[in-house]
């Protein structure tokens, strides 16, 4: 009779605690969100702030301020927020008190794209980011006749130029030429760069760094154009 008598004040407890939870969470339920934190990890970049994701979910009617906890569904918020162009991961959360928050990373504009059809950014993953009208990141411009160009190939260029510190420094400014080629625009000196058709990157950034070295001494100002389209040599025009 004792055995019994335990297994069934188990049981009970058992029972108690069960109803508590459900007590508990069913009141939890019914808490208004009284707090909404949105949390941006810090960046050079400032294209997303707080005003920009309220403004993103009350249009999207998923707003949690003045909502019942079980109203809100954090996986649609975390969706929304991830499908912003500005947005590379979103994580919603919520707490003890029905309050909700938000943790954001910004994506990573490494070059902006311009045309007279088209203006983007592309990011650091090689996806499009849209212009901000609020923020414009300094970063490397490619201009010019952009159609005749993939974005892949627009991606491994800016890409390359980004990754490195001293062609991030020298290097302000692509424009794509009628037939494709690309000219490499510094932010010193006046002299035209022909870069050509993107391939053969590293071989022909190195060929032009030790054309800047070699010209530190020699007087490299005196030309008008550096050419980097052949193979294993540059060639240079003299000014008139």
């Amino acid at each position: 009779m004792k055995k019994i008598g335990n297994i069934f004040s188990w049981v009970c407890l058992i029972g108690v605690i069960i109803f508590l939870m459900a007590f508990t969470e069913k009141k939890q339920e019914l808490v208004n969100c009284q707090d909404f934190k949105v949390i941006v990890e810090t960046s050079v970049n400032n294209f997303v702030d707080e005003q920009l994701v309220n403004d993103l979910l009350k249009k999207e009617d998923i707003f949690p301020i003045g909502k019942l906890r079980a109203e809100m569904e954090i996986d649609k918020i975390e969706r929304a927020l991830t499908n912003h162009s500005m947005i590379e991961e979103a994580h919603a959360y919520s707490d003890i008190t029905g309050n909700i928050g938000v943790d954001l990373i910004q994506r990573t504009p490494i070059v902006r794209v311009h045309s007279l059809a088209d203006s983007f950014y592309i990011d650091d993953n090689g996806e499009r980011m849209n212009l901000s009208d609020s923020f414009t990141a300094r970063v490397l411009v490619i201009s010019g006749n952009i159609n005749l160009m993939l974005d892949q190939e627009l991606f491994l260029l800016a890409r390359y130029i980004y990754n490195s510190v001293f062609w991030k420094a020298q290097i302000m400014q692509v424009f794509v030429e009628s037939n494709g080629d690309l000219l490499l625009i510094p932010r010193v000196g006046y002299q035209k760069i022909i870069f050509g058709k993107v391939r053969d990157i590293e071989d022909k950034f190195n060929k032009l760094k030790l054309f800047y070295k070699k010209g530190a001494n020699e007087g490299w100002n005196k030309y008008s154009e550096i050419n980097l389209k052949f193979k294993n040599q540059v060639v240079c025009t003299r000014k008139l």
